[in-house]
C-alpha cells in the first residue's frame, strides 16, 4: 500500500491533537489545573502548575508520536545535532553560500528573533509601566519557565507534526504549514498577543519546524525558543 495513503490516519490524528491542545493551553493560562504554594508569589506558584500540567500533556504527546511513528520520529529528539545543509528560501533572505550549514543560519536566527521579540514585548508588556524584579528566585525561575515552557511546545507544536509528517513522506512544508497556522492562531491570546503575535508566532513555527526537518534534530527549536521565553516571562514577571 502506498506510504502516504498509510500515513493520511496518522497525519490527521496528529493535526486534531495539536489542535485540540492550542485552547487547552489557553484555558489552562486562566485556571489553576494544579495547586502548588511553593512560594510567596502567587504569580510563580501559578505558572509552576502550568507548567507541571504542559509538561505531562508534552509525554503524552510523544508518547503518540511513538506510537505512530516509533525510534523514528523520536530521533527528532536528538539535541547533539546542529549542522545540516539549508534548504534556501530566497523570501527570507535564506541564501546560503559554500560551506554554510544549520550552525550557521541557527545562531544568526536566535539573535534577530530574540531582538525582534524584545521590541514587541517592550511595547506589548514593559512600556509606559511600573517595573519590579525579585532577581531571587525570580531569575532563577524565568530560565526554568522558559525551559519547560519551549520544551513543551515545541514538543506540541512542531516535533509532532515533522515526526508523523517526515515518516510517512509528505512534504516538509506540510509540516511547517501545520506548525505555522496552529502556533499562529493560538498566540492571538498569548504574549506576544494580538495580529502582531499571530504574524511572529507562525513565522517561527514555521522556522522552527523548518530546523527540526533540515537538521534531524532538536537543538536550534528549543534554543530559539528558550530564548524568546526567557524575554518573555522576564518582562512578565516584571509587570
Amino acid at each position: 500500500m502506498n506510504k502516504k495513503r498509510v500515513g493520511v490516519i496518522p497525519v490527521a490524528a496528529i493535526t486534531l491533537v495539536a489542535i485540540a491542545c492550542a485552547p487547552l493551553l489557553v484555558w489552562l493560562k486562566g485556571h489553576a489545573p494544579l495547586a502548588l504554594n511553593v512560594f510567596a508569589n502567587e504569580r510563580y506558584n501559578l505558572e509552576i502548575g502550568y507548567q507541571v500540567t504542559v509538561l505531562a500533556l508534552a509525554a503524552i504527546v510523544i508518547g503518540l508520536v511513538y506510537a505512530m511513528t516509533g525510534r523514528e520520529g523520536l530521533a527528532y529528539l536528538n539535541l547533539r545535532r546542529r549542522g545540516g545543509v539549508i534548504r534556501p528560501e530566497p523570501w527570507i533572505g535564506v541564501k546560503p553560500k559554500a560551506g554554510e550549514t544549520w550552525r550557521h543560519l541557527g545562531l544568526n536566527f536566535a539573535v534577530v528573533i530574540t531582538l525582534a521579540t524584545a521590541i514587541v514585548i517592550y511595547f506589548q508588556v514593559v512600556h509606559g509601566k511600573s517595573i519590579s524584579f525579585d532577581w531571587v528566585p525570580g531569575i532563577f525561575l524565568v530560565l526554568a519557565f522558559a525551559l519547560a515552557n519551549a520544551f513543551s511546545e515545541e514538543i506540541l507544536f512542531r516535533f509532532s507534526f515533522v515526526a508523523v509528517v517526515s515518516k510517512y513522506g509528505y512534504s516538509p512544508y506540510l509540516a511547517q504549514g501545520l506548525a505555522a497556522a496552529i502556533f499562529g492562531v493560538v498566540h492571538y491570546f498569548g504574549n506576544p498577543g494580538g495580529l502582531v503575535g499571530v504574524l511572529m508566532a507562525a513565522f517561527i513555527g514555521w522556522f522552527l519546524a523548518k530546523s527540526m526537518l533540515e537538521t534531524k534534530g532538536f537543538f536550534w527549536a528549543l534554543i530559539i525558543h528558550f530564548l524568546q521565553d526567557v524575554v518573555i516571562f522576564t518582562a512578565l514577571f516584571m509587570e
